[in-house]
């Protein structure tokens, strides 16, 4: 919320110094470029992460609530409790996680773990963060072709 605050007023600064609006609005639009960038490099990282994992089968044990940060699910296997790498899912709790309930998980090599729940999370990620990379570039590749 911060940085939201933050760009608005160096954005009425701008204004205020008779910066063109149409040169800020294309900042805003790098910026929010850069931003699903660095998403879609997550995400595809996540993904390399998923391809290179091994399979173990396990079962749910419990939702593990640091102090700080997401509440994560937590299983047990043959290679003990193994962490979810994702936030467990808040709404559907109940539904989705039932103690005892045997998935398959994947384990990468640095020791996290990702439940059927994350696989999706990563996949949707992959798919959106490439549609939205590709219309925002091209947008501005029109605006800096046609405007400028």
């Amino acid at each position: 919320m911060e940085v939201i605050l933050g760009l608005v007023i160096i954005g009425a600064l701008l204004v205020m110094l008779g910066v063109d609006l149409f040169y800020i609005l294309l900042g805003v639009m790098i910026l929010l470029a850069l931003a699903l960038a660095a998403t879609l490099l997550f995400f595809i990282f996540t993904a390399v992460r998923l391809v290179r994992s091994k399979r173990v089968s396990a079962a749910f044990s419990r939702i593990e609530k640091p102090e700080k940060g997401f509440s994560r699910a937590v299983y047990e296997s043959s290679e003990g409790e193994l962490v979810n790498s994702f936030p467990c899912e808040m709404i559907f709790r109940s539904r989705l996680y039932k103690p005892g309930r045997t998935e398959t998980v994947l384990v990468s090599r640095g020791g996290g773990a990702y439940d059927r729940y994350s696989r999706i999370t990563v996949v949707a990620g992959l798919m959106l963060g490439g549609v939205s990379m590709f219309w925002i570039a091209r947008w501005l590749i029109f605006l800096l072709e046609n405007v400028m």
